[in-house]
């Protein structure tokens, strides 16, 4: 709570002090690659492709002609998974849902009349696990592929932290809708820090075992849109 007081607060001030500035408010939403690590002691396990997607609202403040703060609230769900080199197939399951708060900073490049800007932004993103102290998770299976069996059992440690954070780095284009909203197409990567998910795997290969970890941190590359629309600053930009 106090990290999300003290987003929320430094938001108030320079809202307070760029009140001139315009504020638009909006939504968002995106498909996320997400990332998990896979340490094998064996060679037969095979990263999973977790395709996930966000939703959520946003509010942006300009503070500058060409610079602007964004913050907002998003439900953000990951996967978990297994997978094998030698099958086609792989096991994928909902992990956790998670609320994202994001504080970024960004600006604003002119590349054609003003009309279409390139947008970087970087920015923390406070994230608060909901499945916090609901238990932890697994699976198990066995199957064949051509003459190799295998059997596995999977253990998720899914309550490991209430919250984490990530760092978000990005690009996008930009350009009006409807001559008074902004339409937004983006690119973006959240660095994470601390485990989020933990799995402790165990397989069988055609009779001889194997351990693994499947580690996720709560990163993803994700692609998404954004539309907002202005509701302050109008008047001050008719009178110039």
């Amino acid at each position: 709570m106090k990290k999300i007081s003290f987003i929320l607060t430094i938001v108030f001030f320079i809202q307070t002090a760029s009140a001139q500035k315009r504020t638009y408010i909006g939504a968002e939403a995106a498909v996320n690659h997400d990332v998990f690590e896979i340490i094998d002691n064996g060679t037969q396990l095979a990263n999973v492709p977790f395709i996930t997607g966000y939703y959520g609202l946003n509010i942006r403040q300009e503070v500058g002609s060409a610079v602007f703060i964004e913050t907002g609230l998003l439900r953000k769900g990951y996967g978990e998974g297994i997978g094998f080199k030698n099958s086609q197939g792989y096991g994928d399951d909902n992990a956790i849902s998670a609320w994202l708060i994001p504080l970024r900073l960004g600006t604003k490049i002119n590349i054609k009349r003003n009309k279409v800007h390139l947008v970087p932004v970087i920015g923390y993103t406070f994230g608060v696990n909901r499945e916090y102290g609901y238990g932890d998770g697994g699976s198990s299976g066995f199957f064949r592929s051509g003459t190799d069996t295998f059997n596995y059992a999977v253990s998720s440690k899914l309550s490991l932290r209430r919250t984490f954070p990530l760092l978000q780095t990005g690009i996008g284009i930009e350009c009006p809708l409807f001559r008074v909203a902004l339409l937004s197409i983006a690119a973006n990567y959240y660095t994470g820090f601390k485990n989020l998910i933990e799995q402790d795997i165990t397989y069988t290969h055609n009779s001889r075992t194997y351990t693994a970890k499947g580690l996720g941190k709560g990163e993803t590359l994700s692609f998404g849109i954004a539309v907002k629309l202005p509701v302050s600053g109008l008047q001050t930009k008719a009178r110039k």
